[in-house]
């Protein structure tokens, strides 16, 4: 698993080094106005990673993220220069004899979740780089280990548009779980999306 994070942020770094360097004398308008008018919806198909480590930092332990069957799958509709709103599906997986809050399964257990979000795009605000896209947010979600659960979540994420209508995604969610304490798996992760983002 460690082998695959690190695989994940040298890909996600080799692409962004060759399209800063292909595309310095390109101009991309997918900030403008016009952008949203003409394709407001985004489709984003990727994977990601759950997190096993209940409230502990998000970025320890990282070989303790499950990667089973990984599926995210999320429209997105833009309806003003900063603002959007965002449905996503995932499906992962915890192994037998995997770790999650402490505790060893003795079985295979399916997570399986749906999250909806809005977004706020602030990169315009801090650079003049038009085929990256910035954003943080917030929204509510459901999913499932061993029961069904709710959570509040926090989103932050990125886009770097490698053409005018295609991308590369890297997203990050907490996920803070209702009655956490009382949920011996269903309780708060932070979970990791890589997605291709399409403009429709």
């Amino acid at each position: 698993m460690r082998n695959l994070v690190l695989f994940l942020i040298f890909a996600s770094l080799f692409i962004f080094n060759g399209h800063s360097q292909t595309t310095s004398n390109t101009k991309y308008d997918t900030s403008s106005e016009a952008d949203f008018i003409d394709s407001p919806w985004k489709i984003s198909v990727g994977v990601n990673a759950v997190g096993s480590l209940g409230t502990r930092q998000p970025f320890a332990r990282l070989d303790e993220f499950q990667f089973k069957n990984p599926f995210a799958l999320a429209v997105e509709h833009k309806w003003t220069k900063f603002l959007s709103i965002e449905q996503d599906f995932t499906i992962n997986g915890y192994e037998v004899k995997n770790e999650i809050d402490g505790g060893i399964l003795t079985k295979d257990y399916t997570y399986i979740s749906t999250n909806t979000y809005l977004k706020y795009y602030f990169s315009d605000a801090l650079f003049t780089l038009e085929w990256l896209d910035l954003y943080a947010g917030g929204g509510f979600g459901i999913f499932s280990v061993n029961e069904l659960n709710s959570s509040g979540n926090v989103v932050l994420g990125g886009t770097i548009w490698i053409s005018d209508n295609i991308g590369v995604r890297l997203q990050g969610v907490g996920k803070f779980a209702v009655n956490a304490k009382d949920r011996q798996f269903d309780n708060n992760h932070f979970q990791y999306m890589l997605q291709a983002v399409f403009k429709l």
